[in-house]
């Protein structure tokens, strides 16, 4: 029962901007990591890919001029 009303908030809340929004946001802190983890002796590659990608797809969303705001 609860998780029908988890979905329904879901629904009502979560919009395709604030999806973006968050992908923009944990692209940016994966690919700082990233950076920060190439300077230090550490593999850092892991989290620039995935860092890049979400960024990459967060900005492709909030360009794409087909959000409901």
């Amino acid at each position: 029962m609860a998780v029908v009303h988890v979905l329904a908030w879901f629904h009502r809340n979560v919009t395709e901007f604030r999806m973006a929004v968050a992908a923009v946001g944990i692209g940016f802190l994966f690919t700082v990591t990233a950076f920060v983890l190439y300077a230090l002796p550490a593999r850092g590659f892991p989290e620039l890919v995935i860092g890049l990608s979400f960024l990459t797809t967060g900005l492709v969303m909030l360009g794409s001029g087909s959000l409901k705001r």
